[in-house]
């Protein structure tokens, strides 16, 4: 008899930090326990861009199965997410402390709500476990576990959320010219200044140059919503101020530094030449 496969349930990797909000950086590993389950059951995974479907044969061993039925057999999958992007911790909110004997433990137990697979709305703090603590051993440390429970109140589309990152801006003003503007300023496309008057940073080598630090901390984005301007003899309320640099670039996301003496605050520096 031939297959006939349907959807069991659809798990979505998602990410706040890019523009279409799909993570494409995670692939799907299955362990030979959950393999042996699936093979013994008439399931298959099919990966796609973000994410993954788990089937179901309707055809396997009798005829005429339905989702409900599948669910009702009370069956645990186990899967290892596999991180392939090595900047995701610099990018991504509320992560593991202890990169090294930490793992995220995701699933559709009883500490998660609705079709999300984690404690919150986002992944965060509550998802990690120590790797000690697991009753099982890795060869490799996984960055993520992904524990489906089949039971009726599975949803038949499921989501990993990832948030990103919010850290205070830094400008820094690196060229000799730039240092000689007159009341320089960074500005919205509005005149408005979001980074206050500049400050003074050291740099290796003694180096003294001017620095504007964002107010209150930003969500870093693939696509910022908003573009800041570098402008000379700028006074708040006043429009009669000349832009030297009309786009400035955003953060780059594999330089991720510390505010002076704010050991605990990200900050992402960006050097203007």
């Amino acid at each position: 008899m031939l297959s006939v496969f349907n959807t069991l349930t659809k798990v979505n990797f998602n990410h706040s930090y890019f523009a279409d909000g799909i993570f494409n950086a995670l692939s799907v590993q299955i362990s030979d326990a959950t393999t042996r389950e699936m093979n013994n059951n008439g399931l298959f995974l099919k990966a796609f861009r973000g994410g993954f479907h788990l089937l179901y044969d309707e055809n396997y061993g009798a005829s005429g199965r339905t989702r409900e039925s599948v669910l009702n057999e009370g069956l645990t999958l186990q899967f290892v997410l596999v991180l392939k992007d090595n900047l995701f911790f610099n990018y991504t909110a509320d992560v593991p402390e202890q990169l090294s004997t930490s793992v995220y433990y995701l699933g559709n137990r009883a500490n998660t709500a609705g079709a999300v697979l984690h404690a919150g709305d986002f992944v965060s703090a509550k998802d990690i476990v120590a790797v000690a603590d697991l009753k099982q051993y890795f060869f490799v440390k996984p960055f993520a576990i992904l524990e489906l429970v089949l039971a009726p109140d599975l949803q038949s589309e499921c989501f990993i959320r990832f948030q990103s990152r919010a850290t205070y801006w830094r400008y820094i003003l690196m060229s000799g010219h730039l240092q000689q503007l007159n009341s320089p300023a960074i500005i919205d496309g509005e005149g408005g200044s979001e980074f206050g008057e500049p400050l003074s940073v050291t740099l290796p080598g003694n180096k003294e140059v001017k620095a504007f630090v964002s107010g209150s901390q930003m969500q870093l984005s693939q696509y910022p919503a908003k573009t800041f301007q570098l402008a000379e003899n700028y006074q708040e309320g006043s429009l009669k101020y000349k832009v030297i640099i009309r786009a400035l670039p955003q953060p780059d996301i594999s330089a991720i530094s510390k505010i002076p003496n704010h050991n605990s605050t990200n900050i992402s520096d960006i050097f203007i030449y």
